[in-house]
């Protein structure tokens, strides 16, 4: 029995998904820790850790187009326009969101596979709210938004440029101090995995007639993507985002299971789980209006120089930090 171009990317996309889920649980990867290693420690290891991460990403996507191995026209974190409004403004509400979470999309994922139920909880929440805002119900309010701030892109260096000046100071940043060993291995590795991704949709999934959506990591569309297809299993499609949904479990369930960390974690008061909802729901329309999340945007994104990723970014990085120091007030 032979698989058909659809099933080979699939494939191919639960491996990519399983290894940075492994590789997420293993080293603790997470942007909101990293901002939280910022505030509080003096070497910010988690920090570094996502900034390797964003260099390899960057400098490994970057080798396979200079070299003409890989075509990022069509990629989705590449579109004709600049919809800066809705990256700045869903930069920031992902931002909030992921600090009342205790974690973005993919984190959500990982947390889930070691069963923590209010992960689990989150994303369902973010999931379905992700995909109300692509096709339901706040889809008309997203285009509005969307068609109000948006800006033609031509031919420009300044993505170039941005990219070289995040590649130099996010090098100096994780000089400055050694990597620990568990961030340096884990980080390099799912760096690497961004231009895995890109190859598996651009170079394995590429077809004329029935071409697969050049996407690498990103777990804001494929978790909509993924909601509807366990609902609508019989008359929908897998593609790669779902995939990489499905290994991203998998993959950090494996872990957790070998290092005897799964433990069933559920809400403590009433009051929690309405804010980790909330906190679900403004991930889930950040991340669309971003197009994409932390891992879209921070390491997709910068790695395809994507004019929206250099906005969506920094909002995300200013809106949890004001949100971390604000709650900090708040508990004192």
């Amino acid at each position: 029995m032979t698989m058909d171009l659809q099933e080979e990317v699939a494939l191919a996309g639960f491996a990519v998904g399983a290894g940075f889920g492994a590789l997420a649980r293993w080293s603790g990867f997470c942007l909101r820790g990293a901002v939280e290693d910022v505030l509080t420690t003096a070497d910010a290891p988690r920090a570094r850790g996502f900034l390797l991460a964003m260099v390899v990403a960057l400098i490994s996507v970057q080798a396979l187009v200079l070299t003409g191995h890989l075509d990022l026209s069509k990629a989705v974190v590449l579109p004709s326009q600049l919809f800066w409004g809705g990256a700045l403004l869903g930069g920031l509400l992902f931002g909030v969101g992921m600090v009342l979470t205790g974690g973005c999309g993919t984190r959500m994922l990982v947390l889930a596979a070691g069963g923590n139920l209010r992960s689990v909880v989150v994303f369902v929440v973010f999931a379905f709210v992700a995909y109300a805002t692509i096709r339901g119900i706040l889809a008309p309010a997203r285009a509005a938004l969307m068609a109000a701030s948006s800006v033609d892109l031509a031919k420009q260096t300044m993505p170039l440029i941005a990219g070289v000046v995040v590649l130099v100071a996010a090098l100096a940043f994780i000089l400055w101090r050694p990597v620990a060993t568990r961030h340096l291995i884990g980080s390099t590795l799912i760096g690497a995995l961004v231009a895995a991704g890109y190859l598996v949709t651009g170079v394995l999934g590429r077809d004329d007639f029935d071409p697969t959506v050049v996407e690498s990591l990103n777990a804001t569309r494929g978790g909509g993507d993924s909601l509807i297809y366990l609902l609508t299993w019989t008359g929908s499609k897998i593609n790669f985002g779902i995939a990489f949904i499905a290994g991203t479990l998998v993959g950090a369930a494996l872990v957790a299971g070998l290092r005897h960390e799964f433990k069933l974690e559920g809400f403590e008061r009433p009051a929690d789980m309405l804010r980790y909802a909330g906190g679900g729901a403004l991930m889930g329309v950040g991340g669309v209006l971003a197009l994409g999340c932390t891992v879209g945007n921070g390491l997709t994104g910068i790695a395809s120089l994507a004019p929206t990723s250099f906005i969506a970014l920094p909002a995300m990085v200013l809106a949890a930090g004001a949100t971390m120091k604000w709650r900090g007030r708040t508990r004192a």
